[in-house]
């Protein structure tokens, strides 16, 4: 009887070490499965965070990445307040009445010349009774010495500013004003595509066909042609009979027929 009692009592202690060697074993995979889920969760969230900073910046939030998704909405707000603010907003268009028409868009300044963005809204509204003399007279082309240091450093006598005087020259001949009042953008140098009043209050416009930086600031540039259109406006000069005024003083290059031109807001 005591061998059988002894057989019964190592019997349990096996079966009581197999269970505790088998929840041991559990506990040990439940371990290593969390921290596999873990991983993989980290990872993820990282990867997410990664695609974020080099992604699209119209998504929206990203709860694992409130401090990228700060970064973006502020990129986002510049972006827009840039594009609120742009240049090209206000798009002059000016058709001149030739064969085939030709139009010539010029992004007007708004912000920085609110009195010129008036004036013309004014010959916008009113160019069927006031703009009808309106026309470009001028074509003076970019001599092939401007800006040389091997001439003298003047816009007169053959200097290396001209003449010619690397411009295309209009008017806006109306009944109510034969002035304008002007604002205060006087860039130091006037760029190739920049558009300015003539001179002091003058009614009468230039589009420069180079860099002007002879004159200095005493021009208000009012617009800028849109890029693609500047080669309309040499095509002008390139292709157009021209006669010189060698009398004048400074001697001044026409075109033998002026164009007259109306003119509309893009859009409007």
């Amino acid at each position: 009887m005591r061998i059988k009692r002894n057989a019964v009592t190592t019997s349990s202690a096996t079966t009581w070490h197999r269970i505790v060697a088998s929840l041991f074993a559990a506990l040990i995979m439940l371990f290593m499965i969390s921290g596999l889920i873990h991983f993989l969760s980290s990872s993820g969230n990282k990867y997410d965070a990664n695609m974020i900073r080099r992604g699209d910046t119209t998504i929206a939030t990203v709860e694992s990445g409130s401090t990228d998704s700060a970064k973006r909405d502020d990129i986002t707000s510049t972006t827009a307040e840039q594009s609120n603010n742009s240049d090209y907003q206000h798009i002059l268009s000016l058709t001149l009445d030739i064969s085939p028409p030709t139009k010539i868009r010029i992004a007007v300044l708004k912000d920085k010349c609110p009195k010129a963005y008036e004036f013309l809204s004014f010959m916008v509204e009113n160019q069927q009774t006031e703009c009808n003399p309106c026309t470009i007279y001028r074509g003076e082309p970019v001599p092939t010495y401007w800006g040389s240091k091997d001439y003298p450093d003047r816009y007169f006598d053959k200097g290396r500013w001209g003449p010619p005087y690397a411009l295309v020259q209009g008017g806006l001949v109306n009944s109510k004003f034969n002035t304008v009042e002007q604002d205060n953008h006087r860039p130091k140098v006037l760029r190739r595509g920049m558009v300015a009043w003539a001179g002091g209050n003058s009614i009468h416009f230039f589009i420069a066909l180079a860099d002007h930086p002879e004159w200095g600031d005493v021009h208000t540039a009012w617009g800028e042609v849109m890029p693609e259109d500047m080669l309309v406006v040499d095509a002008l000069v390139k292709e157009r009979p021209l006669k010189v005024l060698e009398r004048n003083n400074p001697v001044l290059t026409n075109f033998v027929e002026p164009m007259y031109f109306h003119l509309r807001w893009e859009g409007g």
